[in-house]
């Protein structure tokens, strides 16, 4: 095995889900709507960036499906960018008359947000629900905006600070979140003065080698670009491990006859190219010029010293020896207050952040949780906790017993009507993927994971997510946004969360039974024949997100502690294969491993 090996491990999901298509119509129309009834700036705002990041995706949704109706979204997405540059004060505000948007097409500038609340437009969007958008349609969350703390604010500000001439510009956006990055970018730029342009593209393939292909009407688009001298942005964040989507934006762009020195990546971060795993990745990107937002972050006021990145642990641990494993680069912001009263942590914006919001709040009526506040722009507060986190040898009856309760809670209070096959594939999937690059060898046998009590996991059942309190109170903290983020499982049966409890935990057999059994009472759950599957799929997922994490960070420090819980998971995934095989079983299939 080589740290390389990390690279192939199988952590990430899809997090594609079906939701109405009429809902988001009707979401996007009752934000307009909303705009004129905005009675401050911050309210006017807070609509503005919610109905973008609504407008956003819906046009992506739209040219994923060809439909002529993207047109029209991406003149919402346009006016609803301008509006926040606008109230954002992003530049000196030089407007040239005859600029052109949404995919080439002319348009009037400057435009006004309020004429979007206008009969002709939401009857133009009424009828989208019946011509365009089908009965269900599929999203992803964007990840910047809902994981990373990425407010769309932060390519206006980078496109100001491109500026360099006045030659126009055509902005390309990768989509998801590429549609509203390039629609802010280039409001950006007009709003310089800058002729600016947009249009859509969506790379296809495999992860780690995308390909774009350029539509008929997208060629034009470029050639119109290339002969009036236009420097070509493509709009994106990342770079991710691969930087695929990048490059095949730029090759397709070079491909078309664009000069390579007109062509510059907007990036959300800076990567290192010698580490993209994409092939011929560093070559290939410092073939191109690459640019990306500094500073970012928008934190609510009265920030104080940041502690994400795994900085909390210098706070609660006096001995560094005990910090628990972080992949402190996909950890979300956190600061505390400046009085240090709260946490301020990133919970995500949109949708996203919003449903994280109420299981919150859920959390906390429960009594398992801190009180949530909402403090704009993605964030939601926390008391700060005077306390400890705990270990696993913290293990006693009323631990146990906490552990069993707020199982049963979630089972209840974040239950699901089903979960798509897709997700349950996912997880047999990476199993394998995860095994196999683990252990050289192909899983054996057939991997039972039965979906009885499907719910939105916790996903973090470590015993350093629970905090005793001075008190003597145990709180359950960074449970609502772990369940539903990029990473694997996503929502599943609730025996994802029974089976991270006993790993994480260590419990031992006693303990185990005394845990099950007070869940069983308290949900009317026998989750028993289902535990083994999901105890394999847990420990494999846990090992390959700490091999990943341990290869991607220069930190050495953290990558020994990933590493030394990758070989913790990999003996608990030994000792689940010996019990099975003892009995003649496949893998995962004896209904009393490790319990």
């Amino acid at each position: 095995m080589t740290d390389s090996s990390g690279y192939s491990m199988y952590v990430f999901r899809s997090g594609r889900r079906d939701v109405p298509g009429r809902r988001l119509v009707a979401e996007l129309a009752a934000d307009l709507q909303a705009l004129d009834a905005a009675d401050d700036v911050e309210r006017h705002r807070a609509v503005v960036l919610r109905a973008l990041i609504r407008a956003g995706e819906l046009e992506s949704i739209l040219a994923d499906a060809g439909a002529e109706s993207a047109s029209l979204l991406a003149r919402i997405t346009d006016d609803l960018a301008a509006s926040l540059v606008d109230d954002g004060g992003v530049g000196a505000p030089v407007i040239l008359d005859g600029q052109t948007s949404d995919h080439g097409r002319p348009d009037v500038w400057p435009r006004t947000v309020r004429r979007l609340a206008t009969a002709e437009t939401l009857a133009a969007l009424a009828a989208l629900t019946s011509r365009d958008v089908p009965v269900t349609v599929p999203t992803s969350p964007p990840e910047g905006f809902s994981f990373y703390a990425l407010h769309p604010l932060d390519f206006a500000r980078l496109a100001e600070r491109l500026v360099s001439s006045t030659a126009p510009v055509r902005v390309v956006g990768v989509r998801s979140i590429g549609t509203t990055l390039s629609a802010v970018t280039a409001a950006a730029l007009r709003r310089r003065g800058i002729r600016a342009d947009r249009t859509t593209v969506r790379p296809t393939g495999h992860p780690y080698n995308r390909r774009v292909e350029l539509a008929d009407g997208q060629r034009r688009w470029v050639q119109d670009g290339i002969a009036e001298g236009a420097q070509f942005w493509v709009s994106d964040e990342g770079p991710g491990f691969s930087g695929s989507s990048f490059l095949s934006a730029g090759d397709a762009l070079t491909g078309a006859g664009v000069p390579r020195g007109n062509i510059v990546f907007l990036c959300s971060r800076e990567p290192d190219p010698d580490a993209l795993v994409a092939p011929d990745g560093a070559r290939r990107w410092r073939s191109f010029r690459a640019e990306h937002i500094v500073g970012g972050v928008h934190v609510p006021p009265g920030m104080g010293e940041f502690i994400g990145a795994g900085q909390w642990r210098r706070r609660v641990y006096e001995d560094e020896s005990r910090w628990p494993p972080v992949w402190t680069a996909m950890e979300r912001f956190k600061c505390l207050s400046r009085d240090g009263r709260r946490i301020l942590k990133f919970e995500g914006m949109g949708r996203y952040g919003a449903e994280c919001l109420e299981r919150a709040h859920g959390l906390f009526q429960a009594g398992f949780g801190p009180d949530p506040r909402d403090e704009g722009q993605g964030f939601v507060s926390y008391p700060w906790i005077a306390g400890r986190p705990l270990r696993a040898d913290d293990l006693s009856a009323a631990v146990v017993e906490r552990l069993a309760d707020y199982c049963a809670f979630r089972a209840s209070a974040f239950a699901l009507p089903d979960i798509p096959g897709l997700a349950v594939e996912e997880l047999f999937a990476m199993a394998r993927q995860n095994f196999s690059t683990e252990m050289g060898k192909d899983l054996p046998g057939a991997l039972a994971l039965e979906i009885a009590r499907p719910v939105l996991v916790d996903g973090k059942m470590d015993p350093h997510e629970w905090l005793g309190s001075s008190s003597g109170e145990l709180f359950k903290v960074d449970a609502s946004g772990h369940g539903d983020d990029h990473f694997l499982p996503g929502p599943t049966d609730i025996a994802w969360d029974l089976a991270g409890a006993m790993i994480e935990w260590r419990m031992a057999p006693d303990a185990r039974r005394a845990f099950l059994d007070r869940y069983r009472r308290r949900s009317g759950d026998d989750p028993e024949r289902r535990l083994p599957g999901y105890l394999l799929a847990y420990a494999l997922l846990r090992l390959g997100h700490a091999a990943m994490a341990a290869v991607s960070l220069p930190d050495e420090a953290e990558a020994r502690r990933l590493v030394a819980a990758r070989h913790r998971y990999r003996a608990v995934i030994e000792g689940i294969q010996g019990s099975a095989e003892s009995e003649g079983l496949g893998p995962a299939m004896q209904p009393g491993a490790l319990g």
